[in-house]
């Protein structure tokens, strides 16, 4: 009787959402007179997973569906921009004397149309450190806390031997990022050096605690000239806990703070006298802070020498960047409206290993792959103002690129242990499968215990 008032509860709360579910659709869409087509089946299926969580989940699902609607005549910034330059050389609401003020006159001679090019500004999608530790310190969870009577027969009971209470560790590394041209964004090529300094502590056997500190550098370069230099710097706190035998769970919780310098080529159009194309170099300094989640868990299965096993985790990202200005003396340096970007990834993998007795300790090989998913990031809407206009001239607002949903995580490596709690590793890491990156990373590190 119980399971049947409930499921009849059920059944009544979602005829109810899809109700409001699709009256704030119908009142949305009259709103949106500019925007006829909505994407209502990307919302819908976000709707669709979260109405079978109780409320006030059901309800954060119902309206982070409603946030992420798209327009289908999402704005370029190329074409935003040129536009609206175009309104203001057409209205004179330009700041007497400025520079841009000379721009439009040079434009309008010729009957030359305005051009523009650019980013959307930031660049944030390299690799969590969060993640990457994450993933390299779990293998202390797997190997510390093994039982010393339990046969020697997996890779992980083959390295775990007398492990002291504190730990240090180091590693550095670097990685190639590509980003793939699209109509919303531009085409780039970085290299992320990166160094992450750290300790941990074990409480029990089944739990440690740790501090690391991670600094990168990337430095990109767009395909049309002009790139951009972002400094992060990442306090991370991170708890490995082994529950029971063979299986892990992973904490990782980071703040990082990026200080980003950018050398934007903006494109006026053509001077209507000499037809030569007016264009220049503009730069701005931004910051950011990033807030990040990492949870990894596993269990591996010991066959012999081998361990195979399941991977399941959760990275959860908050990033907040300043609204910021352009400097220069182009003409056409812009203003940018403060942003936000909120990311809920899946992950979805298998890893395995193996562990050989050498000489002066054992190598283990390790390989895993995993599926990624993302959940929460779309395309943003950025608010731009041209610096020399009127502040009674309009701004202008341009869309930033779909993020890719679905991409697969590769990971190679060895770790070597050796006697005296001394443990070297390298790893290569790669991003494939997703539409709008491409990257390449290894680095190699060093784990002392006493």
């Amino acid at each position: 009787m119980l399971f049947g008032s409930l499921n009849a509860i059920f059944v009544i709360n979602v005829q109810e959402e899809s109700r409001m579910f699709y009256d704030l659709k119908q009142n949305l869409t009259k709103l949106e007179i500019n925007r006829p087509e909505l994407d209502f089946e990307r919302c819908l299926s976000v709707w669709s997973t979260s109405r079978n969580l109780r409320f006030p989940m059901s309800t954060f699902g119902l309206l982070a569906a409603t946030m992420s609607w798209q327009t289908a005549s999402a704005q370029t910034f190329t074409k935003a921009s040129s536009d609206n330059l175009q309104t203001i050389c057409n209205t004179g609401s330009t700041l007497s004397g400025s520079q841009l003020e000379s721009i439009c006159n040079d434009l309008n001679l010729g009957g030359g149309a305005a051009a523009n090019t650019a980013s959307s500004g930031v660049g944030t999608q390299s690799q969590p450190a969060s993640l990457l530790i994450s993933q390299q310190l779990k293998k202390d969870a797997q190997t510390k806390q093994e039982r010393h009577d339990r046969p020697k027969s997996g890779s992980a009971d083959a390295i775990a031997a007398n492990w002291g209470n504190f730990s240090t560790f180091l590693t550095a590394g670097a990685t190639d990022l590509r980003h793939r041209n699209n109509e919303f964004e531009q085409g780039y090529n970085a290299t992320i050096p990166s160094v992450t300094l750290g300790g941990g502590y074990s409480i029990s056997k089944s739990l440690e605690a740790g501090l690391a500190f991670n600094y990168s550098n990337s430095n990109a370069d767009f395909n049309t000239g002009g790139g951009f230099n972002v400094d992060s710097y990442s306090p991370i706190l991170y708890i490995n806990y082994q529950p029971f035998d063979n299986a892990f769970a992973s904490l990782a919780l980071g703040y990082t703070r990026q200080n980003q310098t950018n050398n934007r080529l903006a494109v006026a159009g053509v001077n209507g006298t000499t037809g030569n194309v007016i264009s220049g170099f503009t730069a701005g300094k931004l910051s950011a802070n990033q807030y990040t989640l990492n949870f990894l868990s596993g269990y591996d299965h010991p066959i012999d020498t081998f361990t195979i096993g399941p991977r399941v985790g959760v990275d959860v990202r908050q990033w907040e960047m300043d609204s910021y200005q352009e400097s220069s003396n182009t003409g056409l340096e812009l203003s940018y409206n403060s942003q936000y970007q909120t990311s809920i990834q899946s992950t979805l993998g298998l890893a395995a290993s193996s562990a050989h007795r050498l000489k002066y300790g054992v190598l283990v090989p390790q390989l895993s792959a995993s599926w990624v998913h993302e959940y929460a990031n779309n395309s943003r809407t950025i608010n731009s103002h041209f610096v020399q206009a009127t502040n009674s001239a309009p701004n202008f607002q341009f869309q930033t690129e779909n993020p890719a949903q679905d991409w697969a995580v590769i990971n190679l490596g060895a770790s070597f242990v050796m006697q005296r709690d001394v443990q070297v590793f390298a790893n290569f890491l790669t991003v494939q499968g997703n539409r709008n990156f491409e990257s390449y990373g290894g680095n190699l590190g060093v784990k002392f215990g006493w």
